[in-house]
């Protein structure tokens, strides 16, 4: 509960990706250490905006993130998220 409460929380972070992983690490005891992050698919939205797909890797689970990100001011919102 308190994990999905600051998953919810992060959702508008400028640096979303470094966050969640912050935030799994105080965590680290129900996933685990963290094992790696995999981009699986990014799709141009407009002329400034792309979405991405990522899969954080723990030793206990997996959180895959949707992002909406802009490159040229460097922000990203997390869309949705999904553990298992």
């Amino acid at each position: 509960m308190g994990l999905t409460i600051g998953l919810m929380k992060n959702r508008d972070s400028n640096q979303s990706l470094q966050g969640l992983k912050d935030l799994m690490n105080n965590f680290r005891e129900e996933v685990g250490h963290f094992l790696g992050l995999q981009k699986l698919d990014q799709q141009l939205l407009n002329a400034n905006h792309v979405q991405q797909r990522y899969a954080m890797q723990f030793e206990r689970c997996i959180l895959n993130v949707d992002l909406i990100a802009n490159p040229q001011t460097k922000t990203q919102v997390i869309k949705s998220f999904n553990l298992r």
